[in-house]
C-alpha cells in the first residue's frame, strides 16, 4: 500500500511539470504525452528500485526525454493549427539550440535545478554545464529578443499556460499497464530460461522417476515462479579487462589495478565520457584504472618514470547484441571526437586496422600546468565496445602506438572467451580526416582551436548564422560570401577572460556552382593580397603558410597594419578549398593572446579538413 501512494503522490506532482518540460523538448504535445504516460508506467514497472531513490524524478524524466526523441517529428508546430506564434517561436528557438545547452536551459527555467544536479542528470561536469547554460540562455535570449531574466521566464511560462487542463489517466491505470508489462516481462524470461532448459537436455524427474515438465513442477509447489535478475554471460566479466601485467608490457613500467563494475560516484572515468554507460539498456559493463607503482617493467622501463598523477584506464560494455554495440561504439567516438573538456583541443584522429569490427583512436592536448596529453581508443569486436586511454599529465608526446597494443590485446581477451567475436590481426593506426561533429561539420568547432596559453577561459562559439557579412575577411581582399550557396559564418571568443572586443576568431564557408568556380574565388583572394601592398601603404602582407591538395589548396598570410608611428596591428588570414566549396577564417589576436603563423596555418588546415570530412 505505501508503495501504490508514494508512486500516485510522485505521478500527480510530477506530471505537469514533465509534460510541460518534454514539450520544450521536441515541440511534439502528442508524442510529449504519450512519452511521458509510458515513463510512469515504466517506473511503477521498477518502482521497488525507482521508488527508493531520494528523487526518482531525473530517472523518469531521462526516459520520457528519450522516448520523445525517438518519437517526435521535425518542427511539428509549423504544422500545428491554432498555436500561439509566441509559443512558437519559443519553440523554434530551443529547437535551434544544440541539445545540451537546451536541456539545461528548461531544466534551469521549469524546474528550477541546481547547476551540479542537472550537470550530474545529463553526464557533463559542473564547469561544461556552467558554460553549456550560459550559451543557451545568452542564445536563447537573443533569438527570441528578450532581455531581462523576467522576459525568459514569461516566455517559458507562456508555453505551460498554452497546455491548458491536460487530462491525464488516473494512476491505477498506469499501476495496471506497469504491472502488465512486468507480467510480460516475466513470461519471457521463463519461456527463454524453458526454451535453454529442452535445449540442454536437463529433465524435472519427481519421487518415481517420471520426467515432469516445469510447468507441473511449478503447480505442485503451489506458487508462480520469481523471476531472478539476469546475469551477465559467463563470457564477460572482469577477467576480460586487461591485466597490470599486459599493460606493463607495452608501457615498461609497473602498474597496479583496480577494478569495479561503475556503479559508484557519476560513473565518469575517462575524460571526454559522457555519461555512466554509453549503452544504458547494455548488460554489464566493467572499468579497469591502472595507476603506476614506480617497479621496473617487462621492457626496461626506468623507476618513477611515471608520474602518479599518469593513468591507463579501460572500460568494457556488453551490448545485448552487435547492432547496439555498434552505436556504443558510435557514442564513445563522438565522445572523443567532441571532447567538451574545457580547454581542450583535438590534436589527432586515426583510424586503427586489425582491432575487432571497428577502431579508432583519438589524441587530445588540455591546457594546464602541467598540460595533459591524452591518448584514447575505441574498439567494437561482435557485443562488446572497449576502450582503452592513456591519461599523460605533463606528457610531452602522445602514447598512440602503445594504446594501439593495449587496445588490441583488450580485444584478444574478449574474443578468447567468446569465439563469435573478431580478434586482433596487425594492429595499425593512420591518420584520418576528424570525425563530423556539431550541427555544422562543415566548419570548425571548439575542440579544433588551441588553447590561448595565459588565460584559463576556454574558446565559445556563436551559433552559424547566414553570411550576408563576411568578418574573417581583411581589407586586402574584402572576399564577399553573400552570394554563395549556403553561407554560414561563425566567430570563436573567450568570454570573461577581460580581452577586448575586437579580440576573436571568424570563419565563413559557402559553396560555388563547381570546383572551377572555387578555384577562381581562391585565386582571386590570392592576388589582391599579393596587390594589396602597393595600394595600401600602410599594411605588410607576408604569406605564413600554403599547401595544394588533389581537391584544392590552402593559402595563409599575415597582416601588419600600421595604425600610427608606435602601433602595429597584426590579423592573420587563410582561405581553403575542397572541390567548390570554401572556407575563409580570421583571427585578430590582442597584445600576447596570439598565435605563431604555424599554429594559424594548423587552424587553417583544421578547417579544411572539416570541409573535406562533412556530409
Amino acid at each position: 500500500m505505501a508503495d501504490t501512494e508514494a508512486f500516485d503522490a510522485f505521478y500527480k506532482d510530477a506530471r505537469g511539470r514533465l509534460l510541460l518540460q518534454t514539450y520544450l523538448l521536441t515541440g511534439d504535445l502528442p508524442v510529449a504525452r504519450s512519452a511521458v504516460r509510458e515513463a510512469f508506467t515504466i517506473a511503477w514497472h521498477h518502482w521497488s528500485k525507482v521508488g527508493a531513490r531520494p528523487d526518482p524524478l531525473p530517472e523518469v524524466r531521462t526516459r520520457a526525454w528519450a522516448i520523445a526523441q525517438r518519437r517526435s517529428t521535425a518542427r511539428p508546430w509549423h504544422r500545428e493549427k491554432g498555436i500561439d506564434p509566441e509559443v512558437a517561436r519559443t519553440l523554434e528557438v530551443l529547437d535551434d539550440l544544440d541539445g545540451t545547452p537546451r536541456r539545461l536551459l528548461v531544466l534551469s527555467e521549469t524546474e528550477g535545478t541546481a547547476l551540479a544536479e542537472a550537470s550530474r542528470e545529463l553526464g557533463v561536469t559542473v564547469e561544461d554545464g556552467a558554460r553549456h547554460l550560459a550559451v543557451g540562455r545568452a542564445e536563447y535570449a537573443l533569438q527570441r529578443g528578450l532581455e531581462t531574466p523576467e522576459a525568459v521566464d514569461a516566455s517559458f511560462a507562456a508555453v505551460a499556460a498554452s497546455l491548458g487542463d491536460v487530462r491525464w489517466p488516473r494512476p491505477s491505470i498506469l499501476r495496471r499497464a506497469g504491472t502488465r508489462r512486468r507480467r510480460v516481462h516475466t513470461v519471457v524470461g521463463v519461456a527463454t530460461a524453458v526454451a535453454a532448459v529442452v535445449a540442454s537436455g536437463a529433465v524435472v524427474h519427481d519421487d518415481s522417476g517420471t520426467a515432469t515438465s516445469l510447468a507441473r513442477s511449478v503447480e505442485r509447489e503451489g506458487a508462480p515462479a520469481t523471476p531472478t535478475p539476469e546475469p551477465p554471460p559467463s563470457t564477460f566479466g572482469t577477467d576480460m579487462l586487461l591485466d597490470a601485467q599486459q599493460v606493463g608490457s607495452v608501457t615498461g613500467t609497473g602498474w597496479s589495478a583496480e577494478v569495479d563494475d561503475n556503479t559508484s560516484g557519476d560513473g565518469l572515468v575517462v575524460p571526454c565520457q559522457q555519461s555512466r554507460y554509453a549503452d544504458v539498456e547494455g548488460l554489464a559493463g566493467y572499468v579497469s584504472t591502472f595507476t603506476p607503482t614506480g617497479e621496473q617493467g617487462e621492457q626496461g622501463g626506468q623507476e618513477g618514470q611515471q608520474d602518479a598523477g599518469q593513468r591507463v584506464l579501460q572500460i568494457n560494455e556488453l551490448s545485448r547484441q552487435a547492432e547496439e554495440a555498434d552505436a556504443t561504439f558510435d557514442t564513445w567516438r563522438g565522445w572523443f571526437a567532441g571532447c567538451s573538456v574545457p580547454r581542450t583541443q583535438l590534436v589527432g584522429t586515426y583510424d586503427v586496422t586489425g582491432v575487432g569490427d571497428e577502431a579508432a583512436a583519438f589524441v587530445l592536448s588540455t591546457a594546464g600546468d602541467p598540460g595533459t596529453l591524452l591518448t584514447a581508443g575505441v574498439a567494437r569486436t561482435g557485443d562488446v565496445t572497449t576502450v582503452v586511454a592513456y591519461d599523460g599529465v605533463g606528457a610531452a608526446q602522445d602514447s598512440r602506438e602503445g594504446v594501439v597494443q593495449l587496445l588490441a590485446g583488450a580485444v584478444d581477451r574478449l574474443c578468447a572467451a567468446d569465439d563469435s567475436r573478431t580478434c586482433a590481426t596487425t594492429a595499425e593506426a593512420r591518420s584520418r580526416l576528424p570525425f563530423p561533429v556539431g550541427e555544422t561539420p562543415q566548419m570548425l568547432d571548439v575542440i579544433d582551436l588551441p588553447p590561448l596559453g595565459s588565460v584559463d577561459q576556454p574558446w565559445t562559439a556563436t551559433r552559424p548564422v547566414e553570411a550576408s557579412a563576411n568578418d574573417a575577411a581583411t581589407v586586402c581582399d574584402a572576399a564577399q560570401f553573400s552570394n554563395l550557396t549556403d553561407p554560414l559564418t561563425r566567430t570563436f571568443v573567450v568570454t570573461d577572460a577581460g580581452l577586448p572586443d575586437t579580440f576573436g576568431l571568424t570563419q565563413t564557408v559557402g559553396a560555388l556552382p563547381d570546383d572551377q568556380a572555387a578555384d577562381d574565388f581562391v585565386g582571386t583572394i590570392e592576388g589582391r593580397m599579393g596587390s594589396c601592398v602597393s595600394q595600401d601603404l600602410v599594411t605588410d602582407v607576408t604569406p605564413i603558410g600554403g599547401a595544394d591538395f588533389d581537391d584544392g589548396r590552402l593559402l595563409a598570410w599575415r597582416l601588419d597594419v600600421r595604425v600610427d608611428e608606435d602601433r602595429t596591428v597584426s590579423i592573420l588570414m587563410g582561405v581553403a578549398r575542397v572541390g567548390n566549396r570554401v572556407t575563409q577564417v580570421g583571427f585578430a589576436p590582442t597584445g600576447n593572446q596570439d598565435v605563431d603563423d604555424e599554429t594559424f596555418t594548423q587552424i587553417v588546415t583544421r578547417a579544411r579538413e572539416r570541409l573535406a570530412a562533412a556530409p
